[in-house]
């Protein structure tokens, strides 16, 4: 079983995030009363506002570049787009997939949850709850929801699943510390710095990477427990770890280097300011929760690179859309159809080894 024993008494406090505590079962969530105050009403309404904001201010900017391009000129940039670079992205694409279908098996394992639960089923679950979680916006939600149907086919409960959605957030967010980290320490100083200096570039790499390593020790010396609201989680050891770091940053990697791919070369001249730019746009699209941050994610993109009157920028855009977000869409859709229909085909099957 994934956790043993009963939590603790004490431990039933509300939202102490942090704290160390006995393993408690699989199923121990303790329903907190919600916190009274101003302060709860207030955060209430930030999520709201920051996603409205944002897409208003995206509206505006692509609004602006809508006026300002050539729809003549995006159609016969997409037609004579090289081959090879169509090829590369997909093949960027596949990589991507691969680094999301092992979310839930590295969760999994960090977890030690093995209770019929194959490595076909993680890969494939994995897979397409994240798909749905990056490309139809409310992650919790979509991808949520996907991930809570197919593992409840072989008996997981929620609170398991509740725990594999968190360790994917901690595999994602580990994954793009690391990257942005290592970026900005390794930047060449012929290059144009992403903070006014390439002091404050490191300084900043360097303090990320600090969080991330502090983390990494903190985890390791011994079994840590996260508990976030009612819910008590087990936290990874240093091996699952860094394979989840591991796997993050490949995400990220695949993702910002299909469209770097997709973009004209002279558009994006920085590596470190590229990779900072999507980065803050794929962060801003999720927090506006538009369907895979559509229109807050560009906007970020052409804004922070300077290349928002371009119809070749368009034209990848366009392009990255239907290839890193449309297609494995239809993959997933397709793959959790086959496992509805195995599943309806065999019955519960609860107990059937897979």
């Amino acid at each position: 079983m994934m956790l043993s024993g009963r939590e603790p008494a004490a431990a039933n406090k509300g939202w102490d995030a942090w704290e160390l505590q006995d393993e408690p079962s699989d199923d121990d969530i303790v329903g907190d009363e919600p916190a009274p105050g101003k302060l709860k009403r207030l955060l209430k309404w930030v999520g709201p506002v920051i996603a409205i904001v944002l897409i208003a201010g995206a509206a505006y900017v692509l609004w602006d570049m809508a006026t300002k391009v050539s729809f003549a000129e995006i159609r016969d940039t997409v037609v004579n787009m090289p081959t090879w670079r169509i090829v590369g992205a997909f093949l960027l694409t596949g990589v991507g997939l691969v680094a999301l279908a092992t979310y839930d098996l590295l969760a999994l394992h960090a977890l030690n949850y093995h209770n019929g639960v194959s490595m076909k089923r993680a890969l494939m679950g994995s897979l397409i709850a994240n798909v749905f979680a990056n490309t139809l916006g409310f992650p919790l939600l979509s991808g949520g929801s996907a991930r809570y149907r197919i593992y409840s086919m072989v008996g997981v409960s929620f609170s398991v699943v509740a725990r594999l959605i968190m360790m994917s957030w901690v595999t994602m967010w580990s994954g793009i510390m690391f990257v942005l980290g290592v970026t900005l320490c390794i930047e060449p100083v012929t290059q144009s710095p992403v903070f006014e200096h390439h002091l404050i570039d490191r300084a900043v790499g360097v303090s990320i990477l600090v969080l991330l390593l502090a983390f990494f020790v903190w985890i390791a010396r011994k079994r840590r427990f996260l508990r976030v609201g009612g819910m008590i989680l087990r936290m990874p050891r240093a091996k699952p770890a860094f394979g989840m770091i591991v796997a993050g940053a490949f995400d990220l990697i695949a993702a910002a280097g299909t469209l770097h791919l997709l973009l004209p070369p002279d558009s994006v001249p920085d590596l470190a300011r590229y990779l900072v730019t999507y980065s803050v746009g794929f962060i801003a699209g999720m927090a506006a929760n538009t369907p895979g941050g559509v229109g807050v994610f560009e906007a970020t993109v052409v804004t922070g690179l300077g290349i928002s009157h371009r119809s070749d920028v368009a034209a990848a855009l366009i392009l990255f859309r239907l290839i890193y977000f449309v297609v494995p869409l239809i993959l997933a859709l397709i793959l959790l159809a086959f496992l509805e229909w195995r599943h309806r085909r065999t019955g519960s099957g609860l107990s059937k080894p897979e």
